[in-house]
């Protein structure tokens, strides 16, 4: 977690993970938001709104001993519905629903991520079954991270319940994966349904 180096708001020209667009936000004193991957002159930021962005890392302060905030995903899953409807010819169109298409019996595979985010088990396992390789894959292991917070944890903690013990093991180590500093602690705060599912034995 980081707050503002000095006095004075940030202007932060910044955009959601899903859809992508461009939007200013102000950051005031005191805000707290997640700060990772700086270098010498910057530092990425997420905000508690959704937006990411980079703000100069001389203008933040980091907040070593703070929990880290929950990551917030909800621009996802208005862009899941409206993809779900969108033809996809290519892997040019979109990479991963091309590979669910074509790979997968005609799977949609971003209905099949609204449905599973509505607690669909019949969705969860087809989700956690897609075997692709490559960028599509990158892809289809990033939406498993966000549909865990699209979701939240009630409803996931009930689809995992329904997994065997294997299953529950492999998604285990899966969610233990670099998304977030200290994995196993983020999940116990922000969703610890989930957490006592797959790590309290």
């Amino acid at each position: 977690m980081a707050t503002l180096e000095g006095p004075g708001e940030y202007q932060l020209s910044g955009s959601t993970e899903c859809g992508g667009k461009t939007t200013p936000s102000t950051i005031k004193p005191g805000e707290r938001f997640i700060a990772s991957e700086c270098d010498e002159k910057d530092c990425g930021v997420d905000l508690k709104s959704g937006i990411k962005g980079t703000i100069p890392r001389d203008r933040i302060r980091l907040l070593p001993g703070e929990p880290l905030a929950r990551l917030n995903f909800d621009s996802c899953l208005k862009e899941w519905r409206q993809l779900q409807s969108k033809r996809i010819n290519s892997s040019a169109d979109d990479v991963a629903a091309y590979s669910a298409k074509k790979y997968h019996g005609g799977l949609n595979y971003y209905k099949t991520l609204v449905q599973a985010s509505e607690g669909d088990a019949k969705a969860f396992r087809q989700l956690s079954s897609l075997l692709m390789d490559g960028e599509a894959g990158d892809e289809n292991e990033i939406n498993k991270w966000i549909l865990l917070h699209v979701a939240g944890d009630d409803t996931y903690a009930k689809l995992l319940a329904a997994q065997s013990s294997e299953f529950r093991e492999g998604y285990a180590a899966f969610l233990e994966s670099p998304f977030v500093s200290n994995p196993k602690a983020y999940l116990k705060l922000h969703f610890p349904k989930t957490y006592a599912i797959l790590y309290d034995k």
